[in-house]
């Protein structure tokens, strides 16, 4: 099911997607617009798995693994991360426990 909608760009936009996009990578305006609605929606999805991994595992309610599953990425990258945004490792029995066993 498609919806139509009708948006306002700026003349330059319109112009740097023609020179840049279409014909070359898209065939026409709206296909450039769905592909980077599409961007949009995963880029918004991905930080919002990251802020709420980063929020419970600051909170002590999830482990490092728990957050790196959220988040869908490996523990390196997850401490990468959450590091980015001033959430460091707690490093506890919990997690000793879990990474002997």
């Amino acid at each position: 099911m498609h919806v139509k909608k009708t948006i306002t760009l700026p003349k330059e936009l319109e112009i740097e997607v023609e020179d840049y996009l279409i014909g070359t990578y898209y065939s026409n305006l709206s296909d450039v617009i769905r592909d980077g609605l599409r961007k949009i929606l995963v880029e918004y999805r991905r930080k919002n798995e990251v802020e709420i991994a980063a929020t419970l595992y600051k909170e002590g309610k999830i482990t490092m693994r728990e957050a790196a599953a959220i988040m869908n990425v490996p523990v390196r990258k997850t401490l990468e991360e959450l590091g980015e945004r001033g959430v460091y490792l707690r490093y506890g029995m919990e997690e000793l426990e879990e990474d002997i066993g």
